[in-house]
């Protein structure tokens, strides 16, 4: 699971996992900082991978440079403290580059080689690629609606399986926000219906 931890030498804090058995670090905006503590995780507190691509994908967890992650260096290894033990979420579950599982800089791109289809790369892949690449977008910006619009309106009609797991990971979400809503619907009802018959015993008392 994804570790909080505070910084040594600085303010703030920072997020460490485990990406494809590589440990990866993501620096924290201000508001991701908020979000994460005020849901009372604390300094080397693990918390829900979930949680971390949430904040991967609204822009609040990220590197120095242009990419989501970066892997820990020697010179960081005294503050590595963490526990992947029992991880609920899968390391799958976060987004990675189809030509090298790197989980920095990723882009939705549209590739026209001998296979026109969508893929998912990192920097390195996209430069390697860089004369067959059309369309490419930053992934944290990729929502449900936008990879649905591109792909009908580049009419794509392949995508590897790193478009294919993201693809399904929105389908995902997308369920559990709209699984929410109803039971919150469902909670309501069901207490303004216990209001109204404890209000119709009373009147007939």
């Amino acid at each position: 699971m994804p570790v909080l931890h505070k910084y040594i030498d600085k303010k703030g804090y920072y997020v460490l996992t485990s990406i494809h058995k590589a440990m990866v670090t993501f620096q924290l905006t201000v508001n991701g900082e908020e979000r994460l503590l005020s849901l009372g995780i604390s300094d080397k507190e693990t918390f829900n991978r979930g949680l971390l691509l949430d904040l991967y994908r609204s822009g609040d967890a990220y590197t120095h440079g242009t990419g989501p992650g970066e892997e820990i260096s020697k010179a960081d290894s005294r503050q590595l403290e963490f526990d992947f033990k029992d991880d609920p979420d899968p390391e799958t579950l976060f987004p990675t580059c189809a030509g090298c599982s790197s989980p920095v800089g990723l882009h939705l791109v549209e590739v026209k080689e001998k296979e026109y289809l969508a893929s998912i790369l990192c920097v390195d892949c996209r430069l390697l690629k860089s004369k067959t690449i059309d369309t490419s977008i930053p992934l944290q910006l990729v929502s449900r609606s936008v990879l649905n619009h591109i792909v009908e309106i580049k009419r794509i009609e392949k995508m590897d399986p790193s478009v294919t797991a993201f693809r399904e990971l929105l389908d995902i979400q997308f369920q559990a926000k709209w699984d929410e809503i109803a039971r919150t619907r469902s909670k309501k009802k069901t207490i303004t219906q216990e209001e109204l018959f404890e209000k119709q015993g009373k009147l007939l008392k």
